[in-house]
Order: structure tokens, then C-alpha cells, then sequence
């Protein structure tokens, strides 16, 4: 009777951690090409490796990739980064 109660606490803990994963993949990063610089900052705190620059230098966010942590966000020095 227990492994049952421990299961169905289990199950509902994946339940509620599976769905905050998929509201985050809902929300991706967003980048403001006016304010972006360019300084990279974003590319190396993505933990996923979802931002890349172009080839002017401007951050672009692959949305498939990222789990909208907000990591990037809160390293730019701008604020050309938010999750929507």
C-alpha cells in the first residue's frame, strides 16, 4: 500500500514539474535588435546553447532550444533580452 501512495506522489510530482517545463518552453527568449550590442554575454550564460549571434553581432534566440530560464536576460547589459 505504501509503494502506491509513494507512485502516485511521484507521479503527480512529475506531473506538476513537466508542466513548468512546458509553460518555460512557451515563453522563449525574445531579443530587441535596437538595443542589442552585440557583447555576447547572453550566447555564454545560455546553459541550453540557444543563443547565437548573427552576422552583424545581434543575439538570435533558437526558440525550439530554449527552456526560457531567463539567464540571458539577466546578463544583458541592456535589457535587449525578455521572455514574453
Amino acid at each position: 500500500m505504501n509503494h502506491r501512495r509513494l507512485f502516485a506522489a511521484l507521479a503527480v510530482l512529475c506531473l506538476l514539474i513537466g508542466s513548468a517545463f512546458a509553460v518555460a518552453k512557451l515563453m522563449p527568449a525574445v531579443v530587441d535588435e535596437q538595443k542589442c550590442i552585440g557583447c555576447g554575454a547572453c550566447v555564454e550564460k545560455c546553459p541550453v546553447k540557444a543563443i547565437s549571434s548573427n552576422d552583424q553581432g545581434i543575439a538570435v534566440v533558437d526558440k525550439e532550444m530554449c527552456t526560457g530560464c531567463k539567464k540571458c536576460v539577466d546578463s544583458c547589459p541592456t535589457e535587449a533580452l525578455s521572455v514574453k
